[in-house]
């Protein structure tokens, strides 16, 4: 890997624990990512999940962690940012479930070949500078026959909407590095050796306020983000399913994909370089 490509990676986790550092509680209390409808699905595609051990990467809230422990699950909650974990920790606490708790980057994850049978990773994806290296590593860490079960937000085929919806993105939260549409998804996994095995796609409509106040914005940023969605072409805005009462912003949306995969029981050692 360049230099360069090593300071792209360490510029973008320092951006993510600035950001995160910053509004974990705000994860931790967020009702979409308590109750969102893809943390059942998660469940439901892992199953049987009691004794199993799970690994939840970039846990943020620990909504995951909370809801595969509470499965019976042996939880491992991995997160870049110390201050996340600490807020996971306390929530879970807080509804007497334990997991273990580890400070780690999804791209080179602090575990042994063939730890879990499961890792599961729900709507952080689109903060990692390596997504090839992620899914690698995690076919690494699964055991043969293990599942790797992917949420995160995905963007469009068409390149000119999938720029909107990631300048969106990144104008909101400056430690977004990009959305993938799902095919992306599915090579990634496929040079991991990988096999998917369900794709579910859904959309989650974000009220504006909430989103915005979730981010940690300044009322500087939340007007100047208004201006540039409701200036947007009539085809972005349409993609987006932009909101809106009176002239102003009240919602947006942005498309939700699940996808399972499975480490095939002849797959390959994964090396990671």
């Amino acid at each position: 890997m360049s230099d360069t490509n090593d300071k792209d990676k360490n510029d973008a986790h320092e951006r993510a624990k600035a950001q995160f550092a910053r509004t974990a509680q705000g994860y931790v209390t967020s009702a979409s990512h308590a109750h969102g409808e893809e943390l059942a699905l998660l469940l439901e595609l892992a199953a049987p999940v009691a004794g199993r051990r799970v690994l939840d990467v970039a846990t943020g809230g620990g909504h995951v962690a909370l809801a595969f422990a509470r499965a019976g699950a042996l939880v491992t909650a991995l997160d870049l940012t110390p201050a996340m974990l600490e807020a996971a920790r306390a929530f879970l606490a807080s509804r007497g479930v334990a997991a273990h708790f580890v400070e780690g980057a999804a791209e080179a994850l602090p575990f042994e070949d063939a730890s879990f049978e499961v890792v599961a990773c729900r709507i952080a994806a689109h903060h990692f500078r390596d997504p090839a290296r992620f899914v690698r590593e995690a076919a690494r860490v699964l055991v043969p026959g293990g599942s790797f079960l992917l949420a995160d937000n995905v963007a469009p085929l068409n390149a000119e909407l999938a720029a909107a919806m990631n300048a969106v993105e990144r104008r909101r939260d400056p430690s977004h590095v990009e959305a993938y549409s799902a095919p992306r998804w599915v090579a990634f996994c496929a040079e991991a050796g990988l096999e998917p095995t369900a794709l579910e796609r859904f959309w989650r409509v974000k009220p504006y306020a909430e989103w915005m106040a979730r981010a940690g914005a300044s009322a500087a940023a939340i007007t100047g983000l208004e201006g540039f969605v409701l200036g947007l072409d009539a085809a972005a805005r349409a993609y987006l399913r932009v909101e809106t009462r009176s002239g102003r912003l009240v919602s947006l949306a942005h498309e939700v994909m699940l996808l399972a995969a499975r480490r095939a029981d002849l797959a390959p050692r994964v090396q990671t370089s």
